[in-house]
């Protein structure tokens, strides 16, 4: 597979054919996120100015697809899509050079692994109600107070950036995004979380006793936390599905073998209406969310990215890998209890997706408003 370093002068197709071939071979671990970035992966929407490939949210969104598809992982693709939207998005927009330097770099080359913090144990798709605080102590430094919870790669990460209020009032100017290592003082990192889906991606929950933060690790500025959430979600929710099209067509691909191979009554099942009915039906579903997802990823491209958009994607993609699920089983009949078949694994997956980056309900308000409702 061709290395990050010459990735800008390599055609893409060429890199994409090696990362397939690259990603069906590899397991789930440390090492195969590592070299998943040394070779471009996280690196790829994030621009030549901030450090990146520049070869866009499209290419990003490819390769992720791709990768998942692959080999079959669910929980790394979208750990490694909550980094890339969440974490390095934000930073490649608002970052300093001493912060691209620090944190941005580490992240897009896989030595560090970022997570970014905003959800409450009362503050779900409510992240304006944010009931951390960050003062100023009287050595001029922050200390920030307050717990986050359902933290993705929180367990394993590096670098946090942590969402806190440090005004009362209005939220689009009382809320300030702060950038800190794991081991800054008065971070305390909880237990992972155990969740029936996404195999692989770690999930925990902050405590935050005084965690000491300087005016360098402020991103964005004081007070510019909304912007920083914003344009984190206008990438997260019109991205975060990416992989999830890649264990689509797996698993579709998968079906459809089985359906060829399996015989019932002396037939094939593919020859029964009900079985080529549900077939169809999973692919009419990963096409449609294929097709919203690039479109959305060329208005990226594009810089015509608006939030409306962002969220009627994220909305999609979720009911049609959701659609999908629910005709899934019912191909393998008893079989898709079986782990080999994914099918129980894929539709817990399914399920998440309706729900993090913003409920679906969520997604349905936002888009209600962009139409005048």
């Amino acid at each position: 597979m061709t290395d990050a370093r010459s990735l800008r002068d390599t055609d893409f197709t060429v890199w994409l054919a090696g990362l397939r071939s690259w990603a069906g071979k590899c397991i789930d671990g440390d090492s195969t996120w590592r070299q998943a970035a040394s070779q471009g992966l996280l690196s790829l929407a994030a621009p030549e100015s901030a450090g990146g490939t520049g070869a866009g949210y499209e290419a990003a969104c490819l390769a992720l697809e791709a990768f998942a598809e692959e080999s079959g992982l669910s929980g790394m693709p979208f750990a490694m899509a909550a980094q890339m939207w969440a974490c390095q998005e934000p930073l490649a927009e608002f970052s300093t050079p001493n912060q691209r330097e620090r944190y941005l770099a580490p992240l897009l080359a896989g030595t560090a692994v970022g997570a970014f913090a905003a959800t409450e144990y009362d503050s779900g798709s409510d992240l304006l109600s944010l009931r951390s605080r960050a003062a100023r102590g009287l050595d001029g430094r922050w200390r920030l107070s307050g717990a986050k919870t359902f933290v993705t790669n929180g367990p394993v990460a590096d670098i946090f950036l942590i969402l806190a209020r440090t005004t009362e009032g209005s939220a689009l100017s009382g809320l300030t995004a702060f950038l800190v290592h794991r081991d800054a003082p008065g971070l305390h990192i909880g237990k992972e979380i155990d969740k029936a889906g996404l195999a692989g991606a770690h999930l925990g929950s902050l405590h935050l006793d005084d965690c000491v933060a300087d005016d360098a690790d402020v991103l964005g500025g004081p007070g510019g936390g909304f912007a920083v959430l914003m344009h984190a979600m206008r990438y997260e929710r019109a991205f975060i599905l990416a992989p999830a099209l890649g264990l689509m067509s797996r698993a579709l691909r998968r079906a459809v073998e089985h359906a060829r191979a399996r015989s019932q009554f002396g037939r094939p099942l593919s020859s029964y209406d009900t079985i080529r009915q549900r077939l169809v039906r999973m692919y009419l579903s990963l096409t449609s969310a294929r097709e919203m997802l690039y479109a959305t990823a060329r208005k990226a491209d594009g810089n015509t990215l608006d939030h409306g958009r962002s969220s009627l994607t994220k909305l999609h993609v979720s009911t049609e890998f959701n659609r999908f699920c629910q005709e899934l089983p019912d191909v393998y009949g008893g079989y898709a209890l079986l782990p080999e078949t994914a099918a129980v694994a894929l539709t817990a997956d399914a399920v998440a997706s309706r729900y993090y980056s913003g409920t679906s309900d969520m997604q349905m308000k936002i888009i209600a408003e962009g139409l005048g409702l």
